[in-house]
């Protein structure tokens, strides 16, 4: 029963988990992460009794994967320069350079904010967890992270204008570099 259950949760959240993860340690190398998070709940399943939802509760195995290894071996450090790079991009079409432009653009300006705004812009703003999930995720009650939400969001659209990032002002679709002085 234990295995069929991990193996259903994996057809079902294993997408959300690798987006997290991806998002959250600012790197494309997460199977083994995913794999252990999955293997972790398969030994803790019997602990597991119901309180939040699975996708929340493997999410919460995940970060705290993660934060222990941050603890243990300072990872940042090793994976730092993998979030500066810059991606290959393929020459198929401009319009897809150009998303693909954005979404490093996003990419890079998420991993500028602190690690608690980080971790919420990832959990509400791109899973679209909602806030009692994440409140759970982050041990946090529902209005500090509706706040936290907020305020990140607003930061991250300041680190993304003041890149140059497109942003519609009077109506009209923008860049900072683009303004008169």
């Amino acid at each position: 029963m234990t295995n069929h259950k991990i193996e259903e949760w994996f057809q079902l959240y294993e997408r959300d988990i690798t987006s997290f993860l991806t998002y959250y340690i600012g790197s494309m190398d997460v199977e083994d992460l995913v794999q252990e998070t999955f293997m972790i709940a398969m030994k803790k399943m019997s602990g597991f009794r119901g309180q939040s939802h699975p996708k929340t509760w493997l999410i919460s195995i995940a970060r705290n994967k993660v934060v222990d290894g941050y603890r243990r071996r300072k990872v940042w450090e090793k994976i730092k320069h993998l979030v500066l790079r810059e991606p290959k991009y393929s020459n198929e079409l401009e319009e897809q350079t150009i998303l693909n432009q954005e979404i490093h653009q996003l990419y890079k300006a998420i991993h500028q904010l602190s690690p608690q705004y980080k971790e919420v812009v990832i959990l509400r703003g791109i899973l679209e967890l909602t806030a009692k999930e994440v409140s759970e995720v982050m041990k946090s009650n529902v209005n500090h992270v509706n706040v936290m939400f907020h305020r990140a969001l607003k930061q991250l659209r300041e680190i993304l204008v003041e890149g140059g990032f497109p942003y519609e002002e009077n109506g009209e679709l923008t860049r900072k570099s683009e303004k008169t002085s």
